[in-house]
């Protein structure tokens, strides 16, 4: 009887959409890919393409994360599954821990740098009373004025570590 019980209490917490137990949590490689494949699918169709990134299941969507498009020189969000991000000023996103504005440190990384750039920062996550760490991958998407960008919940991964994986490509 135990049993059935826990089992009952469970079902819905197994059940939830966007549950890492269903969905899964993203691994650091896995962004660093969909953020270079979402660079090149930008570059191929342009303005045209920025609809991908509103699709709340669309391609650049996938376990518990998903590929958003920024306009540095803009210091804003442009379309993403999560449609309060939408205009989002940039220059204004800090790290819970250290208060870093992160998304403009990876900006000026990145319009420096073709291949992209890491970054780490604290964020709220469900289940934790504490900030846990993120990372980030920014990247540019060429002949445009955009960038795309993906994080991730990871404590493992060094940062030094993180930029083997883009540098190894």
């Amino acid at each position: 009887m135990r049993y059935w019980l826990i089992l009952l209490l469970c079902i819905p917490a197994f059940s939830y959409a966007d549950s890492a137990f269903v969905t899964g949590q993203a691994t650091p490689q896995e962004v660093y890919d969909k953020v270079t494949e979402a660079a090149r699918y930008l570059e191929k169709t342009g303005e045209e393409g920025l609809q991908e990134f509103e699709k709340p299941n669309g391609r650049f969507v996938w376990k518990d994360t998903y590929v958003f498009v920024t306009q540095c020189e803009g210091y804003y969000c442009l379309p993403s599954p999560k449609r309060k991000e939408i205009g989002l000023d940039v220059s204004k996103i800090k790290c819970f821990k250290t208060d870093k504005l992160y998304i403009l440190n990876l900006c000026s990384e990145v319009l420096s740098n073709p291949a992209g750039g890491w970054t780490e920062f604290w964020w709220p996550r469900t289940g934790f009373a504490e900030p846990q760490r993120k990372v980030s991958f920014m990247k540019q998407v060429p002949n445009t004025p955009y960038q795309v960008v993906s994080d991730t919940f990871d404590d493992m991964t060094s940062v030094l570590d993180l930029g083997k994986i883009s540098y190894s490509k």
